[in-house]
């Protein structure tokens, strides 16, 4: 009996049949085969003689008569064009270069400020991770691609998969975890990415502010009562974690709101503006302000603009990016994120995927990571997702104020997201108008979409408006004023969470809360 060597390509995702050649083979005689390989690690082989590539290398597979009558063996060459990037859970994080004594050396002024207006201390979770753990993970190979101080992780790209082996060796590594998988790309000439923020230069419309389009996005949470004293989030810093914000500097809707940075998280692509057009219809919402074509909620805020999708795949890299840049944004100072990304089962089949068991607020890693943030005092607003089902990471995480969507009649949409936390929470926290909401394009003329990731920033862009109001209140003061605010507070009820946000009433409970 004989069998042919094969050439297998790690990056097709195809495995490949072998069949038994028999020769001088006795009548009457079983032809049933044993399979077996020398190494797991570069192949394996089914049952029926099915041989998967695992890793590059050389291996053998075997095909033994189950008689005992021959044996066979075939080489098998895996060659690999895949790129992985794994996160490394660290056992902490080493011997800080940096002193809590001294934190302008790691968080911006504004960063700082905010600590100490809420009364929330410096500690040893804001310190950055030891630059000797990270020069140990570098001389191993593969590229540092993302970082959290809060969770002690360091996630790195590599073509060499088999590296994980010395990672694992390292003392100060607990873990290792795919978490991305996919062909290799060639290195790009595209020059890098050089940010210019964008200062404000807009008018101030007043208290009789004309929305255009955007008036019933507003109305339907009777957000226009706080513009009407004046509040539009002057001096409110809010970061925009989306997918991408495609030519949002050449928009001549966005000419004249203020933007303080823009920045990528995504390894492969630095650029925030030159991919993806969802963070442009997202943060149009908010910051528009062209009175008499488009007002949104929070036309005088600051804005942060961050990347962490990468629109080509579904991995649990994006967790890692979307860490990253909650943490970007607290050392710089943000007061609130929207965030209208959710993470739940759509992963890749290559990975593992989210059940509803795992939506307990404190499991998945942008959870976590949502969960640090709001210790540090930053209110974050996060879509619930349009799947019809169970919500997602990070929007299950208590610390987190989840927007479901609404029809322009009050109705739930068709799409949105909904249902109990594996801890017995209610989520949607509350409603607003996602169904149908006018956004701005590309091309900067209105349009109309539908889906939670626009009713989430016409939250945050009122919630920042009222903490303009009162800014005494903490992250925790808003939360539950938002809440008791929604038509449905006094008796939580699914799909609505508290029900339809209302702002005129958030207002006078900002105002009793407030007065103590």
């Amino acid at each position: 009996m004989s069998l042919d060597s094969t050439i297998l390509a790690n990056d097709s995702f195809f495995g490949r049949e072998l069949s038994v050649i028999l020769e001088n083979f006795p009548e009457n005689t079983s032809a049933d085969v044993e399979w077996r390989v020398d190494n797991p690690r570069i192949a394996e082989v089914t049952t029926a003689g099915i041989v998967w590539p695992k890793g590059a290398g050389i291996t053998y597979v075997y095909a033994k008569l189950l008689n005992g009558k021959g044996e066979a063996k075939c080489k098998i060459i895996v060659t690999d064009g895949n790129d992985y990037k794994f996160r490394l859970v660290l056992t902490d994080k080493g011997k800080s270069d940096f002193s809590i004594g001294s934190p302008e050396t790691f968080l911006s002024r504004k960063a700082i400020e905010r600590r100490l207006k809420r009364n929330i201390p410096i500690d040893e979770t804001d310190l950055p991770i030891s630059r000797q753990y990270l020069k140990a993970i570098t001389e191993i190979g593969g590229t540092i691609v993302a970082q959290s101080k809060w969770l002690n992780t360091v996630t790195v790209t590599l073509q060499d998969q088999f590296l994980i082996d010395k990672y694992k060796a390292l003392p100060f590594v607990k873990e290792v975890i795919l978490v991305y998988v996919g062909k290799r790309k060639q290195n790009s000439n595209t020059s890098k990415y050089v940010d210019r923020p964008q200062a404000g230069n807009y008018t101030d419309p007043g208290t009789s502010i004309d929305y255009g389009s955007a008036g019933l996005n507003i109305s339907t949470v009777k957000g226009e009562v706080l513009h009407q004293q004046g509040f539009k989030g002057a001096g409110i810093d809010i970061a925009v974690i989306d997918a991408g914000f495609l030519q949002l500097k050449n928009n001549p809707a966005f000419d004249n709101i203020h933007i303080k940075g823009a920045k990528s998280f995504v390894y492969e692509n630095d650029d925030p503006y030159s991919i993806d057009t969802h963070g442009v219809w997202v943060t149009s919402c908010m910051a528009v302000n062209k009175p008499g074509t488009y007002v949104g909620t929070a036309p005088e805020a600051n804005y942060w603009l961050l990347r962490t999708e990468d629109g080509n795949t579904e991995f649990p890299v994006e967790e890692d990016y979307w860490t990253s840049a909650i943490e970007f944004a607290d050392s710089a100072g943000v007061d609130l994120v929207n965030s209208s990304l959710s993470y739940s089962d759509g992963y890749s089949y290559l990975t593992k995927r989210y059940t509803a068991n795992d939506m307990d607020g404190k499991t998945a890693l942008a959870s976590k990571a949502a969960n640090m943030a709001f210790k540090k005092g930053i209110f974050i607003v996060n879509c619930a997702g349009n799947e019809r089902k169970w919500v997602g990471t990070p929007a299950d995480s208590p610390a987190v104020l989840t927007i479901g969507s609404t029809n322009p009649n009050g109705s739930a949409s068709g799409f949105t997201s909904w249902g109990m936390t594996a801890d017995g929470r209610i989520k949607p926290d509350v409603m607003a108008m996602g169904g149908y909401t006018s956004v701005i394009n590309t091309s900067g003329t209105a349009e109309n979409r539908s889906g939670t990731s626009y009713s989430s920033p016409i939250m945050c862009g009122l919630v920042a408006c009222l903490w303009q109001a009162y800014p005494k209140l903490t992250n925790h003061d808003l939360m539950e004023i938002i809440r008791k605010s929604a038509d449905r507070a006094s008796n939580p009820e699914l799909p609505f969470g508290y029900g339809i946000a209302d702002m005129k009433k958030a207002m006078e409970l900002a105002k009793i809360k407030a007065s103590f």
